[in-house]
């Protein structure tokens, strides 16, 4: 049976996964943003999710999931540099805020975390749909949540993961209007949006990370 939920220390393990996975991804971003971007976004994401994991492994036994995520993203944000570790950071600070009080994080406590990242996300980036950034992904994590509501978290971190997925690829057919790359406009056509390919990554290691415990457990 898929696992229901996740308590504080499966989250500190979980973030350890990511961390691990965008090591391996460090090159396949840094192609993406070599072609829209100035090439570090590879190097950026394998820094900042390494101070995450060094930080949330250094918590105290009894540190909760809204604390383990605040220090997450003031991790990431003290760690990296530009718009990501900003953005990226906030967003991880806002899923903290949103689970404050909560001791395990389940389908419905999943789908509140994602949209306070998106909130938090619009806020800081002014970005919209649609104009070539973590957003697409971001946004379209959201949508596969709400239009069918999984029934356990292992299901929402799937379709989130597709759904961020799908989002990241189609910024690729995107002219860029936000950032960096918006300087290139139409030149910018044919590569997705390296941060947007950066969070379907994450979810997708997270989920991947879910999965093999449900294995390991059976």
């Amino acid at each position: 049976m898929p696992p229901t939920s996740i308590k504080a220390a499966d989250l500190r393990a979980m973030l350890a996964y990511v961390a691990e996975t965008l090591v391996r991804e460090e090159a396949h971003l840094t192609s993406l943003d070599s072609a829209i971007g100035d090439g570090d976004h590879g190097i950026t994401m394998r820094v900042g999710f390494a101070a995450i994991k060094n930080k949330v492994s250094g918590l105290a036994d009894g540190a909760s999931i809204d604390a383990i995520l605040r220090e997450a993203g003031l991790a990431f944000m003290g760690s990296t540099g530009g718009a990501i570790g900003v953005l990226l950071g906030k967003m991880l600070m806002a899923a903290g805020s949103a689970m404050k009080g909560q001791a395990e994080i389940g389908a419905a406590e999943f789908r509140t975390l994602m949209s306070s990242m998106e909130t938090a996300l619009v806020a800081a980036g002014k970005a919209k749909p649609g104009d070539k950034t973590l957003l697409d992904a971001v946004h379209a994590a959201n949508a596969t949540l709400t239009e069918e509501p999984p029934p356990d978290l292992l299901s929402a971190l799937k379709k989130a993961s597709e759904g961020a997925r799908l989002g990241a690829e189609r910024t690729a057919q995107m002219p860029a209007r936000v950032g960096r790359s918006s300087r290139l406009g139409d030149r910018a056509l044919g590569n997705p949006d390296p941060g947007a390919t950066s969070f379907a990554i994450i979810l997708r290691a997270m989920a991947e990370w879910l999965e093999k415990q449900s294995s390991s457990a059976s």
